[in-house]
């Protein structure tokens, strides 16, 4: 394992976005805590979260990650979940 990521920043997280966007993550096994702010901890990588509704952003800061996987990769596919789900 290797370490992180910069922090990656969206807009547009509407509750609605943001519920769609914790329904794809447990799809993919992935469980999103039910609070605004906190951990994701996977057997492959970690990372921290923090979702605004006020402001209808999302931040996320991958923690620790393999080391063959790109961040440019992990930012391409959430920046795709995000807008599948109708955020920025």
């Amino acid at each position: 394992m290797a370490g992180g990521c910069a922090e990656m920043r969206f807009g547009g997280m509407t509750r609605e976005a943001w519920e769609c966007l914790r329904q794809r993550a447990r799809g993919m096994k992935i469980t999103v805590p039910d609070a605004e702010s906190g951990t994701i901890d996977h057997p492959d990588a970690a990372a921290e979260y923090a979702w605004s509704e006020a402001d209808g952003t999302l931040s996320v800061t991958l923690t620790r990650k393999p080391v063959w996987v790109p961040c440019d990769a992990v930012e391409r596919r959430l920046r795709e979940a995000v807008r599948a789900c109708g955020g920025e």
